[in-house]
C-alpha cells in the first residue's frame, strides 16, 4: 500500500455475506450461532447498533481462505 493511503475494511450485511458464501441468510445466522457456541470457525459479527450487526469483509475473506484449504 502506498504511503498516505487508507486501507478500508468494509462492513457487510447478512445479505451480502450470504451472497458471498452462496447460502441463505438463515444459514449465516446458524453458522454464527454455532461458532459462538464453540463449533466451527465462522467469524463473529460486529454489533454497530442495538439491532444492527455487520461482518468485516476481511474476516469473511480469511474464513473462505481457511476453509478452502480443508
Amino acid at each position: 500500500m502506498s504511503e498516505g493511503m487508507i486501507e478500508v475494511h468494509p462492513l457487510m450485511t447478512v445479505e451480502q455475506v450470504a451472497s458471498v458464501l452462496n447460502v441463505g441468510q438463515r444459514t449465516v445466522w446458524r453458522m454464527t450461532s454455532r461458532a459462538e457456541a464453540g463449533v466451527g470457525n465462522f467469524p463473529k459479527p460486529k454489533r454497530i447498533a442495538s439491532k444492527t450487526v455487520r461482518w468485516r469483509w476481511e474476516d469473511i475473506q480469511n474464513y473462505l481462505a481457511e476453509n478452502s484449504r480443508n
